[in-house]
């Protein structure tokens, strides 16, 4: 068997193509030198490279087939041409298919109902308290946020405040994640103050002790209960559920 298998090696060593050098022929045009395209396999997967080079060196994502996960075709919101599916370095993502004149992309998220392409960013008239830039509606894997329009050269991220201040340096605490989607609460002044909840706060003073805030809870067994989290404090009262 071996000796075979090693004869018809041999032959498609010296036969076959190596696509990672010479690549596949392709209809595309090369966009900067007019040569023809050819199909390459890189450390990401299989992307389109001039046949020029070394003396042309552009490259382009190489357009999938795959149709969107929505039943109408996405069109691009800044130039109204089609969506196209590509893959990048971090896997699919939707590119507008007028590129290099439009530059538009877009996030394919998972959600529970599967792959989705992200909503456009929704502008908003406030104002990114760094930058100065306008902020806008995000839509990412946990749901939608707010963040900076200059985004990735501004990283600011508006966090939804309780409206309750932080007892340690009077920042306002507001809602976190973990990397896990596990909510929890902090100060907005983190890293400077470590201040941290489980417990949703309430901006309720404690009616026994006078502490600043108190928290709620809810489980099956008693429902919502609101109680003070301090350990020398008694107080709990127990609420009913608003009906949905």
């Amino acid at each position: 068997f071996y000796k075979k298998f090693k004869k018809d090696l041999e032959q498609a060593e010296k036969a076959m193509p190596n696509i990672k050098v010479e690549g596949l022929p392709s209809d595309e045009t090369c966009d900067k030198c007019k040569a023809p395209m050819i199909i390459k396999v890189g450390r990401f997967g299989m992307f389109l490279a001039c046949s020029a080079y070394p003396d042309c060196e552009n490259t382009r994502e190489l357009e999938t087939t795959e149709p969107s996960q929505d039943e109408e075709a996405e069109n691009c919101e800044n130039c109204g041409k089609p969506m196209v599916v590509k893959r990048g370095r971090f896997g699919q993502f939707l590119a507008c298919s007028g590129y290099p004149d439009c530059k538009t992309t877009r996030k394919i998220i998972a959600t529970k109902e599967g792959l989705s392409a992200a909503k456009p960013d929704q502008l908003l008239e406030e104002k990114c308290p760094k930058c100065e830039s306008q902020l806008v509606i995000k839509q990412g894997r946990f749901g939608e946020f707010t963040a900076c329009s200059s985004y990735p050269t501004c990283k600011y991220v508006k966090l939804k405040s309780t409206g309750v201040s932080c007892p340690k340096d009077g920042g306002d605490i507001v809602e976190r994640k973990t990397r896990r989607n596990i909510p929890f609460f902090g100060c907005s002044n983190y890293p400077e103050c470590d201040f941290t909840l489980w417990k949703r706060p309430l901006a309720e003073a404690c009616p026994k002790c006078k502490r600043e805030y108190l928290v709620e809870k809810t489980t099956k067994r008693h429902g919502r209960q609101v109680f003070c989290d301090n350990d020398e404090c008694d107080y709990i009262r127990s609420e009913e559920l608003a009906a949905v």
